[in-house]
């Protein structure tokens, strides 16, 4: 699959590059795992046409192993002598004697998975703070440290009681691809496709790059197709990555988490619905899987404030949803073990359209934030969950709302009871009630 997007990602690092020339850079680059951050990096390193350097860290080696791999490729990069390099195989020396190369010529270097680096040697970031301090201001290297667990990330360089705290330059998230992004990709790869095809995407996907490339590598985005795929011994990398990345967000195992994320998968949204499903305090769980892992997310009724206790719970990552829903569970693991794939096709396309139903809601809520036409977006419900708004948007700068039913099929919207929800929720929200109103009915063929 070609590069798409990315657009201002690359600015803001070729930007950082610009910057070389008053000393050197520390950027951090995060993302979920196969989000496309080293393409992203690659593709920058390029357009930079400057040296550089990609290394990649594998815990599997000891530290010695890993730095005469590393010293070995800046020989090659720098077109050095064999015995050119520090003496003392370590990964901090190696980034040194790199930083010192960089004095007279800028260069990049990048070390991807950089969270590793804490299993090959726990002294390594106080080894390297000091190599930093020491050498930033008279050399110009951009050290671009990238990783995929947000936790671990998170903890080195932005906890005060660690030793590169202070020392970005600059933390670049990278996000899965936009809806309007998405869309693009899909109308380019499967000009023949169908609305529900690509609401099949997204929710497959979530826009995530490598999934994304996996899925187009079937030579249809049908969703037929799709999910065949998924549900076939050629999809087993597609359904093990959900294993391989909460295996390395989790480090340690808790039957909890992956309690919580299943019931928030199948529908169990409400604090009390959750606590009569998983044994045991689901607070200090529900909290982590939020603000450590992001991997749930806390939704409020549109406009209420946060202390409020009518909270919802969400998975917001849309392969987790489908993953939690049809991949991670004890029937669909009987039935991928003994390779009964008809099966677990009939099982997953017997509810995937409920799930899409709640994906589209997502992607046009993910569409008019992007949009950069709405200061908010959300959703609303009352108290006691009788009426519910599936999108409310509003611009507090032009004083304008929009409320929106989202519904798979346009003919099952009902606009005489959006406009009666809506009242509901002026009502409650009494200064959004001089804004501009316009309701709108929002489905599939609005995609």
């Amino acid at each position: 699959m070609k590069f798409y997007g990315r657009t201002n990602e690359l600015e803001t690092l070729r930007l950082e590059v610009a910057k070389l020339n008053s000393g050197s850079r520390l950027t951090v680059v995060t993302g979920r795992r196969r989000v496309g951050k080293t393409t992203l990096i690659l593709k920058a390193c390029e357009q930079s046409a400057i040296p550089y350097l990609y290394f990649f860290v594998q815990r599997k080696y000891s530290e010695a192993e890993l730095a005469q791999e590393w010293l070995s490729q800046v020989r090659v990069c720098l077109n050095l002598q064999e015995d050119d390099g520090p003496a003392r195989l370590k990964l901090s020396s190696v980034i040194r004697f790199v930083m010192q190369k960089s004095v007279n010529q800028p260069m990049i270097l990048v070390i991807d998975e950089c969270q590793e680096l804490d299993f090959i040697n726990e002294s390594f970031w106080s080894e390297l703070q000091q190599v930093w301090d020491l050498n930033k201001n008279n050399s110009h290297l951009m050290l671009i440290m990238s990783g995929s667990v947000a936790s671990a990330l998170r903890h080195i360089f932005g906890s005060i009681s660690e030793p590169l705290y202070g020392r970005m330059d600059l933390a670049l998230e990278i996000q899965p691809f936009s809806p309007t992004l998405l869309k693009e990709i899909f109308a380019d790869i499967y000009p023949q496709g169908k609305a529900e095809d690509l609401l099949a995407l997204y929710t497959l996907t979530g826009g995530v790059a490598r999934y994304v490339e996996i899925l187009s590598s079937t030579a249809s985005f049908a969703q037929d197709d799709m999910l065949d795929f998924v549900f076939s011994p050629s999809g087993s990398a597609f359904r093990s990555d959900g294993d391989i990345v909460l295996a390395n967000e989790f480090r340690i195992e808790s039957g909890i988490y992956y309690s919580l994320l299943r019931s928030i998968a199948v529908g169990m949204n409400k604090w009390s619905e959750l606590h009569n499903a998983v044994t045991g305090q689901i607070g200090p769980y529900l909290n982590r899987l939020e603000s450590q892992y992001g991997l749930i997310r806390r939704n409020y009724p549109f406009w209420a404030q946060s202390t409020t206790k009518n909270v919802r719970y969400t998975i917001s990552d849309e392969y987790f949803r489908f993953w939690f829903r049809f991949i991670d569970t004890p029937v669909m693991k009987n039935l991928a073990e003994s390779q009964q794939w008809e099966m677990m096709r009939k099982l997953c396309k017997k509810d995937f359209e409920s799930l899409t139903g709640r994906c589209l809601e997502s992607w046009f809520r993910k569409k008019y934030m992007q949009s950069g036409q709405w200061t908010e977006v959300g959703s609303w419900w009352d108290k006691r969950g009788e009426n519910e708004i599936d999108l409310v948007a509003v611009n507090t700068i032009d004083n304008k709302i929009e409320v929106a039913e989202i519904k798979r099929q346009a003919n099952k919207i009902n606009m005489t009871i959006l406009e009666q929800k809506t009242e509901c929720f002026l009502k409650e929200n009494s200064k959004l009630s001089r804004f501009e109103l316009k309701l709108k009915a929002l489905s599939l063929s609005d995609l």
